[in-house]
């Protein structure tokens, strides 16, 4: 079960991208940060998920939190450093255990290729290390992997579309699978000046190798800007396969300088 907590982990991280995209969506844009401009995001879910097969029923609670901090290097690239926190319990027809997750460590470039006429392009290198915490063995993962991020603004709609693959290479063997292919698509509404509603979906190779359907999800949320510098944002997001948690409630803050 510490696996399993553990694998589900590291997929949010690099495939849901709650830690790079742009909070609460999964989907990243393809704009960069502005050169020389910080942004700090901290953000937390909590998930839960029931599932009954022959008869047996898991119900499973996770509570995550996460920061990422990006940088702008220049107009057109920028770089984010993310650490991920999740932890959660598993209760199987009654008996329950704790687990205590896993700690996941992840970084990222993008690169701008094209802009034009609300049209852009951009390319994303990701990278990896999560380990499972108080583990009795040394139970490790490395990633690495790219994604393709396009993007267009038709005000007051922007559209946003990603396709991204990774490899995890697990200490242990037969830890879960290698290739891990993602697919997502998102919506961004400019409702008044100073908020947008958006809406996400998406699907992925199931990081389970002997499970052959796609995790699926739906999301909607809102972002609401503060100030100039401070942004707020909420969301829900629910499985559209069993594969994937039945419902996720996500928050965060989003901190510019």
């Amino acid at each position: 079960m510490k696996k399993i907590v553990m694998l589900a982990a590291v997929f949010v991280m690099f495939i849901s991208g709650t830690a790079f995209a742009s909070h609460p969506l999964i989907s990243d844009d393809a704009g960069t940060v502005e050169k020389g401009t910080f942004q700090v995001e901290l953000n937390g879910e909590i998930s839960s998920d029931k599932e009954t097969v022959a008869g047996s029923t898991t119900r499973t609670e996770r509570a995550q939190i996460a920061t990422t901090l990006s940088y702008g290097i220049n107009d057109k690239l920028d770089f984010t450093l993310g650490l991920t926190r999740p932890w959660g319990s598993i209760d199987v027809d009654g008996a329950r255990c704790n687990d205590a997750g896993s700690l996941d460590v992840g970084f990222n470039l993008k690169w701008q290729l094209y802009e034009q006429n609300g049209f852009s392009v951009a390319v994303k290198p990701v990278f990896g290390y999560s380990y499972a915490v108080n583990a009795p063995e040394n139970d490790y993962s490395l990633s690495y992997g790219a994604g393709i991020v396009f993007s267009k603004e038709v005000a007051p709609l922007a559209f946003h579309l990603n396709i991204g693959y990774s490899y995890y290479d697990y200490n242990l063997p037969g830890s879960g699978r290698n290739s891990i292919w993602s697919f997502s698509g998102a919506a961004v509404y400019d409702l008044m000046k100073n908020s947008k509603l958006v809406a996400d979906i998406g699907a992925s190779s199931n990081n389970d190798r002997n499970v052959s359907q796609m995790p699926v999800f739906g999301l909607l949320g809102a972002i609401y800007t503060l100030t100039k510098q401070i942004d707020v944002s909420v969301g829900g997001k629910i499985g559209l396969t069993k594969a994937e948690t039945d419902a996720t409630g996500l928050f965060g803050l989003t901190l510019k300088f």
